[in-house]
């Protein structure tokens, strides 16, 4: 679809347009990038749409990062569409050049992923990195097979391993060479994460992250932690304290709230749909019995048990689960719901 605005800078010059269909951005979070802009100006924009109901939001930031009102329309669009297809990317790390952190079913959680996606007779396409090979420079090349998605595919995001917080209070996901103490060095920010699902044409996002992240805990929160992990001493645990010894202490309930802030607005930056295990205890369970990670295996029961498995419900079920699994010592997050529409995996 083709159309005109008309530019008008009410202060500093306009550097970016923006345009949001069904809550995903179209150019990606930074914008369609423009010639500098101080006077009124008409332009024309192109956007592809999605077969279906588009709620469009289209506006305007300038030099300095403010934002425009926004124009809102809705477009239905009906046209012949090839068949979607599923984009699965899986990272899942077991051993770490640092054996002392090595995991037992992280691989497993994305192959059993991959295989119930593939085994429900969609179209799939795969790519999986493990282990040693998942460094920073192999994420970041995983993009190039995205980029070549269409609008109308989907795209489901699985990462399962540890998750990391600084000293600094940054949040990182465990590579294979990742310094556990500092991991800014060798770990994967969240923000170059986040990167894979930026400007993809895609509006069906996914994103399951398998992984918790630890600070400084108050020591009454701390204890009475211990009391409920004692009942589970056999349980494999995800992620790690991290030692800060500034006076200025992230508590668990701070901690946790700073994770349902990162993803959320991960979720208005890429329109993804973001479920994590991230616990307000930052320790994530994988269970020898369940032969996966908590989180994974409540993802693995619904897609067993539904036919027709939609995000929203499973959302829902993850959110109930988990904590039944874990006697309410983990508890997922989400982000909050966008405009976007529902919709099913396969």
């Amino acid at each position: 679809m083709e159309f005109a605005i008309t530019i008008v800078p009410a202060g500093k010059a306009v550097t970016a347009v923006h345009v949001i269909d069904n809550g995903v951005p179209v150019y990606g979070k930074s914008g369609w990038r423009i010639t500098r802009t101080t006077s009124a100006t008409q332009m024309a924009i192109k956007v592809p749409l999605e077969k279906g109901r588009n709620k469009l939001q289209v506006f305007v930031s300038d030099e300095g990062g403010m934002v425009s009102a926004s124009e809102n329309v809705t477009v239905v669009a009906d046209y012949l569409a090839s068949e979607p297809v599923t984009y699965f990317v899986g990272i899942g790390i077991d051993k770490f050049t640092d054996s002392r952190h090595n995991l037992n079913y992280s691989v497993k959680d994305i192959r059993d992923l991959a295989f119930r996606l593939q085994a429900r007779g969609a179209i799939v396409n795969i790519d999986t990195l493990f282990n040693e090979n998942v460094t920073v420079e192999n994420v970041a090349a995983l993009k190039r097979r995205l980029v070549s998605a269409k609008t109308n595919d989907k795209i489901v995001v699985a990462y399962s391993g540890h998750g990391l917080l600084s000293k600094n209070f940054d949040y990182f996901l465990s590579t294979y060479n990742v310094d556990f103490q500092n991991p800014e060095i060798g770990g994967l920010s969240y923000e170059a994460f986040e990167s894979l699902l930026d400007s993809i044409p895609v509006r069906k996002k996914l994103v399951l992250i398998d992984a918790c992240h630890s600070g400084e805990v108050d020591k009454e929160e701390m204890l009475q932690y211990k009391t409920v992990v004692q009942t589970k001493a056999a349980d494999g645990l995800k992620g790690l304290d991290i030692e800060n010894t500034d006076s200025s202490k992230v508590g668990m309930k701070n901690s946790f709230e700073l994770m349902q802030e990162l993803f959320m607005n991960v979720g208005r930056n890429t329109g993804a749909t973001i479920i994590s295990a991230a616990a307000g205890t930052q320790l994530a369970q994988e269970r020898g019995e369940l032969k996966n990670g908590v989180f994974t295996f409540s993802i693995l029961e619904y897609l067993n048990e539904h036919p027709v498995p939609s995000v929203s419900r499973l959302k829902e079920y993850v959110m109930k689960r988990v904590p039944e699994l874990t006697a309410g010592l983990q508890q997922p997050t989400t982000r909050n719901e966008s405009g976007q529409a529902d919709w099913t995996l396969w």
